[in-house]
């Protein structure tokens, strides 16, 4: 959940990044993803977005306009 708007992020396996608006229950964005994603997390302040990859990577995000910020990976090799 977004800290200060009414609005949920998830991710999937589908490779998406999705926005909702939960009044409205509707999907207001979506973004396509490098690949599939198991986590998502929001900053105390709503300003960035953070994804974990099922491949070990992790991203951060801008949340006004969805902009790679920063890409890392917590090990080396391939995901089973």
């Amino acid at each position: 959940m977004h800290p200060q708007k009414t609005e949920m992020i998830t991710v999937g396996r589908d490779g998406m990044l999705a926005v909702w608006d939960m009044p409205k229950r509707k999907q207001t964005l979506n973004v396509k993803l490098e690949g599939p994603a198991d986590a998502v997390a929001i900053s105390p302040d709503g300003t960035h977005i953070a994804v974990g990859f099922i491949n070990g990577k992790f991203s951060a995000f801008a949340y006004e306009d969805f902009r790679m910020l920063k890409q890392n990976s917590h090990r080396k090799g391939k995901a089973i």
